[in-house]
């Protein structure tokens, strides 16, 4: 589910419980079918938000993730050329059990040498969708992306971005290998533009060597 529509579900069940809430005379005064309405279970309600919010499978998966990375990275300007090679370190942690934080730091030339990025990663019980969000020190903006994982543990997501030549949909593919290796691929589509495959990261679990 895109965050817009959990907000927006937040809102209406912040609006039924105030409703609940309201004394009898100021439900009449509106008037019309609404003054004879059932009032909110609000048990039933609040054993359903506490169901929604336990950790499950999905997040003790995502758990895997948990760790110091490193990474290998390629990006493209141009399709048509050779990517461009670079290395950084990722560092995964967990919160509350249930969402994924990353922070990732290297030198990326493509993206004007160094380069920092923050994500979260999250599966979201009632949708049954992983929700994803990423910024970085090259965009004032956020990307906003959701997705599903497919049965070969291969997590598919797309989303929006900004990018210089403007609105720009985003593609991610990403799948764990083993307990130490992870893929991530990133692809975009601007305008009317064919998608191109704009970046690759090879994650392999470790701290940087000691010198």
């Amino acid at each position: 589910m895109k965050i817009e529509l959990l907000l927006s579900a937040g809102a209406l069940v912040v609006a039924a419980m105030a409703v609940a809430a309201m004394p009898p005379q100021d439900a009449r005064s509106r008037g019309g079918d609404d003054a004879a309405a059932p009032g909110v279970d609000h048990a039933a309600m609040h054993a359903q938000m506490v169901e929604l919010n336990k950790p499950g499978p999905e997040q003790a998966d995502m758990k895997k993730m948990v760790g110091t990375w490193q990474v290998a990275v390629k990006t493209w300007e141009d399709p048509a050329a050779s990517p461009d090679n670079s290395k950084g370190t990722s560092t995964i942690e967990m919160a509350n059990d249930r969402q994924l934080l990353e922070h990732f730091s290297g030198e990326i030339p493509d993206m004007g040498g160094h380069y920092e990025g923050w994500g979260i990663l999250a599966f979201n019980n009632a949708t049954k969708e992983y929700e994803h969000v990423w910024r970085d020190g090259m965009n004032s903006g956020l990307m906003w992306s959701t997705g599903k994982k497919a049965a070969d543990g291969t997590l598919t997501m797309t989303g929006k971005s900004t990018c210089p030549m403007g609105p720009m949909t985003v593609r991610t593919v990403s799948k764990m290998n083993g307990n130490d290796a992870f893929h991530f691929e990133m692809y975009g589509t601007i305008g009317n533009m064919p998608e191109m495959k704009m970046m690759e990261m090879d994650y392999t679990r470790g701290k940087p060597a000691s010198r």
